[in-house]
């Protein structure tokens, strides 16, 4: 963690004056800050008047609106040029007096943004171009700006986050990994500090009282799981404050000894000021792709609940899922993600149950213990859905660990486990030893974490597909921001392939051709073992390619930014280096600019697009292809098997226009399916707020 002071004294002491008005008691309080409306999920006529609300909404953000108002703002940051020191001091604290005044007046905003402009221009050297202020206008009236790959939405963010960070009471700028936000934070901390802002960051090693004081900065920058697992680590640590009046009792009795903290007030001990106004970056993958993920905080369960020791259960339960035969003793379906004993297998089961440990008496049990085991042998792949590593502990012994990849990004989720004892049962089919199985002391889904916050924008390069489910969750309209230049990458129809071994041969050969060229080339993968797969493809045609899965974030951003040089292979999951820049240099920007090939369609059409936007940015020259194959997860889990016959049988023209049926058919199926579970999901935490008797805001 790190914390910059602001450049002006006199501001600065303004600024801890303003603090100790409104945000140091933000802690104490924060049981009764006031979020944004937490939406229910709309039912029967209601559906109909969200939807056409929120066309309103965006409606009301429309371009011409936003561009005609980013050209007023420029031409007030353009009579700052040649002021003094001194007089853009005297500015920023006239725009620091409107935000905190008036800070949702379209005057305010207008005058503070051009104060920001002027600020970014001379610590950073950069001038906004009037798409990137139309962007941040948008953010600043609480919309989610779409703004393409290369558009520069690092800066963008500084003129909406300094217009919060001085009202005093706190700013989180949130990204998707630790390294996104220290970078961030150090490409815009002077302008920041010139504007008088002080500036917090969150990593996963810093102490509490690092972060203490990096929430107590006007702008604090983090990536999701940092402010989700803060926010859950204070729900435990202090208690549930319904009313007023147990919030000055527990103050006047902060010197009395108590049974939490030996003297210390619950107050003093937890680091989140309130949750007042948060600005996500690759909002889409936050709010969309995690919103049905719980961040949830576990304890050991103890040993004298009834469950047998050392979890020998799931390793009795993995080995006799191994004798059972699908079809005979139970069903699979893949597509749905389910596992069905048949008659015959529960039968079979209850032949055993003599000659198993008591613990296996009685049916329902047993049943529940084989299913599970049978769903981590059928459903859960390895390469795919988890990867097994070395895991070295402090005292140097080394042990093989089970690591969830993340199935939107491709990436490990360290530290993440699954729940209801599935993780125990995919470690036993794997045969390693097994974790503790844990009960849940707190939880949050990340989708009702993030509608916590009063005030909520963001922006991200793919969000148009799921604007309706974001104004319907989250109350965010969404704003396409168009490019400062035109977008000139070529894009091709879908190459079909008969199965997956013609697939990744062909991209093979296609990947040779360039190479010999000295054209660059981002190959995109659906999974670890693809990429293994190509990998090994391409050496045996002596193309060197850089791999990239489950590294780490520095290493991945490093890695895919030097993905534009002239000969560069790179092997990466759909999602690697997201929100890191792809430079060409004049060679290859002569060759024709970099290659994206994706091996596979996405589930979500967005997630194609921001593989494609890779190539391309800022008006570069590019090239976009796309191999499928008739035995694609996609089309195997959730297309038309109808339409997969058909493509089958027809060859020639008439094959591509049947793929693109199929395909969309399929990515329109799968994203209905996800939409769902995210529905089900908001309503399940809607009944669990209720249920625990939590105002519901």
């Amino acid at each position: 963690m790190s914390s910059i002071s602001g450049h002006n004294p006199v501001q600065r002491q303004e600024a801890r004056q303003q603090q100790a008005d409104t945000g140091s008691g933000d802690r104490l309080w924060q049981g009764l800050a006031r979020p944004r409306t937490r939406p229910l999920p709309p039912q029967g006529l209601d559906i109909g008047a969200v939807y056409i609300r929120g066309v309103i909404e965006r409606l009301r953000h429309r371009r011409s609106v936003l561009r005609r108002r980013a050209r007023r703002v420029i031409t007030l940051a353009a009579k700052l040029e040649t002021a003094s020191e001194a007089a853009f001091d005297d500015a920023i604290g006239d725009a620091r007096r409107a935000a905190i005044l008036g800070r949702d007046h379209p005057a305010s905003i207008e005058l503070a943004f051009s104060v920001a402009y002027e600020a970014v221009r001379r610590t950073i050297g950069l001038s906004l171009y009037e798409e990137q202020v139309m962007g941040a206008l948008a953010m600043a009236s609480g919309c989610l700006a779409e703004m393409a790959t290369g558009e520069g939405k690092t800066l963008t963010a500084i003129l909406p986050a300094a217009l919060d960070g001085w009202t005093g009471r706190g700013l989180h700028v949130i990204t998707v990994n630790d390294y996104l936000a220290r970078r961030d934070a150090e490409i815009t901390s002077p302008a920041y500090k010139r504007l008088g802002l002080t500036v917090g960051i969150l990593q996963d090693d810093s102490e509490p009282g690092d972060r203490r004081e990096a929430y107590d900065a006007d702008i604090t920058y983090s990536d999701d799981k940092q402010v989700i697992f803060d926010h859950l680590r204070d729900r435990l640590m202090a208690p549930l404050a319904p009313s007023l009046t147990e919030h000055l009792l527990d103050q006047m009795l902060a010197d009395a000894p108590s049974q939490r903290g030996q003297g210390e007030n619950w107050s003093s001990r937890v680091v989140q000021r309130s949750l007042n106004a948060a600005i996500i970056d690759e909002a889409d993958s936050v709010l969309i792709d995690e919103a049905v993920t719980p961040a949830i905080i576990a304890l050991p369960v103890p040993a004298d609940d009834g469950t047998p020791a050392g979890g020998e259960h799931y390793q009795l339960a993995a080995r006799l899922a191994r004798d059972l035969r699908s079809g005979e003793h139970y069903r699979a379906d893949r597509r749905m993600r389910l596992v069905e004993l048949t008659d015959t297998g529960r039968d079979r089961l209850a032949q055993l149950a003599p000659d198993l440990p008591a613990f296996w008496a009685g049916p329902r049990r047993r049943e529940e213990l084989i299913t599970q085991a049978l769903t981590a042998k059928e459903l859960y792949t390895r390469d795919d859905e988890y990867i097994v590593r070395d895991k070295t502990d402090d005292e140097g012994k080394t042990t093989r660990e089970i690591a969830i990849v993340d199935p939107s990004t491709g990436r490990v989720l360290d530290g993440r486990q699954w729940q209801l004892g599935l993780h125990q049962a995919v470690e036993a089919k794997e045969g390693i030893d097994l974790t503790d199985t844990r009960r849940t002391s707190a939880r949050v889904s990340y989708q009702r974490f993030f509608q916590s916050y009063a005030r909520l924008s963001g922006m991200t390069g793919t969000a148009w597909e799921v604007r309706n489910e974001l104004w319907r969750d989250d109350h965010l309209p969404v704003v396409r921001i168009p490019t400062h230049r035109p977008i000139i990458r070529k894009q091709r129809q879908d190459i079909v392939c008969r199965d997956a071994d013609a697939k990744f041969r062909r991209v093979a050969d296609r990947v040779e051709s360039f190479h010999a060229e000295g054209r660059p080339v981002l190959i995109g993968t659906r999974s670890v073992e693809s990429s293994e797969r190509l990998g090994a493809l391409l050496a045996e045609r002596n193309v060197p390619c850089r791999i990239l899965n489950a590294v780490r974030e520095s290493e991945e951003a490093d890695i895919v930014a030097r993905a534009g040089e002239e000969n560069a292979v790179t092997v990466a999951t759909n999602m690697a280096g997201r929100g890191t820049d792809i430079i060409l240099s004049p060679k290859t920007r002569q060759l024709g600019g970099l290659v994206v090939i994706a091996t596979e369609r996405h589930s979500e059409r967005r997630v194609d697009r921001q593989l494609y936007g890779r190539s391309g940015r800022q008006g570069d020259p590019g090239l976009a292809l796309t191999y499928v194959a008739l035995d694609d997860d996609l089309v195997a889990r959730t297309g038309s098997k109808t339409l997969l016959r058909l493509t089958r049988a027809f060859a020639g023209p008439l094959r591509k226009p049947l793929a693109w049926i199929t395909w969309t058919f399929a990515q329109h199926a799968a994203s209905r399916r996800a939409a769902a579970t995210r529905k089900q999901s908001m309503q399940y935490d809607a009944w669990l707020d209720v249920s625990m008797h939590h105002e519901t805001r």
